[in-house]
């Protein structure tokens, strides 16, 4: 009787490699030359998730970005600016990258170039956290990436939280402003939203 030889295991070295792919696409971010993961990194590590599950924008997060940006770029088209948005890399310094959800800047400063930009944008938006914040907390982390930013020559910067509903709206050297989705959020000048009205304009609603 013939019997057929099992199929031979993959080398050992193939799964660390394979592991050490997976986690270097899972950078978010890398500050001083440490990476950032995003949030629900380990899960993707041990299986549980996909990496598309950790990465991807709630239809809130994906609603808001492309608004706000589509607002702000009306708002802003003939005075000389440029809005982008879709995680817009910026190169804080050398082995120092932040990502953007929406940045806004003057035209002189941009360009359509392929890699990450190396002028600061006048104001940015966030919205919620994408990143692991590890063993520091969310504002920890926010509060960083915002020191972060306006080392790199930023006006301002707007956060803003869809669980909480609410937003933050900082400016060098003053302590940051609370607002609620109700007020109206002035980014630069001739440039502002309110995330209440846009909700109403639309006829939607959010899902509780």
């Amino acid at each position: 009787m013939t019997t057929t030889a099992a199929p031979a295991p993959a080398p050992v070295a193939k799964q660390p490699a394979r592991r050490a792919a997976l986690k270097k696409a899972l950078v978010y971010e890398i500050v001083d030359g440490h990476p950032i993961y995003y949030k629900g990194y380990k899960q993707v590590l041990s299986g549980a998730k996909t990496r598309e599950e950790i990465m991807g924008d709630s239809s809130l997060q994906a609603w808001l970005k492309l608004r706000i940006a589509m607002l702000l770029f009306q708002q802003l088209q003939t005075k000389g600016y440029e809005v982008t948005t879709g995680e817009q890399g910026l190169r804080i310094g050398k082995r120092h990258r932040r990502d953007a959800d929406i940045a806004i800047f003057r035209r002189e400063n941009f360009s359509l170039s392929p890699r990450y930009a190396h002028f600061p944008p006048d104001a940015v938006i966030e919205i919620d956290v994408d990143a692991d914040t590890e063993n520091a907390s969310e504002m920890e982390y926010i509060f960083r990436k915002v020191a972060d930013y306006f080392a790199f020559g930023l006006l301002k910067v707007v956060w803003v939280f869809t669980q909480e509903q609410r937003i933050l709206v900082f400016s060098p050297d003053q302590p940051p402003v609370t607002l609620t989705w109700q007020q109206d959020v002035d980014v630069i000048t001739g440039a502002s939203f309110n995330i209440s009205k846009m909700l109403a304009e639309s006829g939607l609603t959010i899902e509780v």
